[in-house]
């Protein structure tokens, strides 16, 4: 907190007027985050959504918000690791109370899909896992793959454009049918 109202130029009672506590700052900060991404999400979720355009879009968002949020991988991840039940607690309570976004339909999407042989995996959350999966790694692997190849990325937008297209490839050609 202190570090906060240091980089706000506050000081850390005037924090604590306004959260009231760590988890409150912390929950208002994800709030705020993810209220854009869902809102994003949402607006390429309709009747006319095809696996394929979906396959196409939703890495492309994920990325991209990653993308202008990078501290906010490296927080959950960290939060992730040592106090997992605060972020699971935090997205559920974001997800179920504070957001018109809601899971639920998009994996009916998904099973429909599934029923009318339009993807191969028949399992909501691992079709969703897939695409996290290969998003998330734009990020946690870039750091590895230059030094084991000694390429440096120089430009992050032409990087992330060509990750984008081979994430849409590699989804598209391994999860429709």
């Amino acid at each position: 907190m202190e570090a906060i109202a240091r980089g706000a130029a506050i000081n850390k009672a005037m924090l604590f007027y306004y959260f009231s506590s760590k988890d409150n700052l912390y929950r208002t900060v994800l709030f705020g985050v993810f209220s854009e991404f869902f809102g994003e999400i949402g607006r390429i979720i309709s009747g006319q959504l095809t696996p394929d355009l979906f396959l196409e879009k939703f890495p492309e968002i994920f990325i991209r918000f990653i993308a202008r949020h990078p501290d906010l991988l490296r927080i959950m991840v960290f939060d992730l690791i040592h106090n997992p039940e605060n972020v699971t607690t935090a997205m559920a309570e974001i997800i179920h109370e504070k957001i018109s976004f809601k899971p639920h339909p998009l994996f009916e999407l998904i099973r429909r899909w599934h029923k009318q042989g339009l993807v191969s995996e028949s399992d909501p959350l691992h079709f969703m896992m897939n695409i996290v999966a290969l998003s998330i790694f734009s990020f946690i692997g870039k750091p590895m793959v230059e030094a084991i190849s000694g390429i440096k990325v120089t430009s992050d937008e032409d990087f992330y454009r060509k990750r984008i297209a081979s994430v849409v490839n590699v989804l598209q050609r391994g999860m429709l049918k």
